[in-house]
């Protein structure tokens, strides 16, 4: 892990102190005249949320971070008119140390959007979503490692939601404070995979090597005489059904979904999904038990909109299981990317409370 450390210590050096070396203000101003960039800094201090008994060996750890972020802002009419906001977008590089020695450390590259709003000329407000991978440096071995039943995989998902303030101290400079959710888990892609949630609090540095005063452009009300949408989503993954097994088993599965937007940002929408899960069914059949591999079920949710995107979080219940492994409550998150109108793809993450099921991969169209 030597090499991870200084990969990283030499990777902020380069950012903190030659911004004007790696980043000329003549580029940044031809090539995205919409846009401001920024360099931000990180520090992260948090705690382990021990979610289930599996995972008792991680409780008391403090994880600690450090992390740099190249972000941009955009500023353009467009992006005005879409959510009466400046939202930021860009990629951050992430070293986490889980002070633990069963989890090790990792190293996570996300990409984000982060929806801002200011409050006068310094003060601003976000709240920031984050997906990427993660490499980490101690997964479960059953003979290395055999006490990590939180990821079985050097690569993982990593999904992170977050909140907080800016304070601009110049017009290069600002500071803020940041509370985050972050999680790592494969999907149930292989066993053992408890995941790994934790919270943490970060300080941020901001720096702005060519600032642009920010347009002051009226607020448009929202019109709320907006047609419900229906959304048609075809979705699957595989999986082994038990710890150790190297066959993997496919889950497939459709749901229909019904949304209507209510502000220049949200969405609110009630759905169906019914899927076949494999892995499942497999399971069943080794330990005997009799029942089926098919779920259905009833979701409510809203969806953050934003440009080409879309950032859902949904809450379901079963009307229809027959096994003894779940409770009748579920979540999904996902992010759709919709590059034509009508169709559009992405991923979803489901759980039953803080431990993941399965990641699916989907396509969807809609009306």
């Amino acid at each position: 892990m030597q090499i991870l450390n200084w990969f990283f210590v030499c990777f902020l050096m380069c950012f903190l102190f030659f911004p004007n070396k790696i980043f000329s203000q003549d580029t940044i101003t031809q090539k995205i005249p919409n846009k401001i960039f920024s360099i931000g800094t990180q520090t992260h201090y948090g705690s382990i949320f021990a979610h289930s008994q599996s995972v008792e060996n991680t409780a008391g750890s403090n994880p600690f971070a450090f992390q740099a972020d190249a972000i941009w802002q955009k500023i353009s009419q467009k992006t005005w008119e879409n959510c009466n906001c400046y939202p930021k977008t860009g990629f951050s590089l992430n070293y986490t140390h889980y002070d633990n020695a069963v989890l090790g450390q990792s190293l996570k590259i996300g990409y984000f959007l982060e929806p801002n709003f200011n409050i006068g000329r310094y003060f601003q407000l976000g709240l920031r979503g984050t997906m990427g991978i993660a490499y980490l440096t101690n997964p479960y071995n059953e003979t290395k490692n055999p006490n990590n039943q939180s990821y079985s995989l050097p690569i993982s998902a990593y999904l992170a939601v977050g909140g907080g303030f800016n304070v601009k101290i110049s017009q290069y400079w600002a500071v803020g404070l940041q509370a985050h959710y972050q999680h790592i888990s494969n999907g149930g892609m292989k066993e053992p995979n408890k995941g790994i949630n934790w919270v943490t609090t970060s300080l941020n540095v901001i720096y702005t090597p060519n600032p642009v005063q920010i347009p002051k452009r009226e607020r448009k009300p929202f019109e709320k005489n907006q047609p419900i949408q229906t959304e048609i989503h075809v979705f699957g993954s595989n999986r082994p059904a038990r710890v150790g097994d190297k066959e993997r088993q496919f889950m497939l599965g459709i749901s229909g979904q019904f949304y209507k937007q209510v502000s220049k940002l949200s969405a609110l929408g009630i759905g169906l999904e019914a899927y076949y899960d494999g892995a499942m069914d497999k399971r069943m059949q080794y330990e005997g038990v009799e029942g089926s591999a098919w779920r259905v079920g009833m979701m409510a949710g809203h969806q953050f909109l934003l440009g080409k995107f879309r950032f859902s979080q949904q809450f379901g219940v079963y009307l229809y299981q027959n096994n003894p492994y779940f409770s009748n409550f579920y979540h999904r998150w996902g992010v759709m990317y919709f590059p034509k109108q009508k169709i559009g793809f992405g991923f979803m993450l489901k759980a039953h409370q803080q431990v993941a099921n399965f990641l699916d991969l989907r396509i969807a169209y809609k009306w």
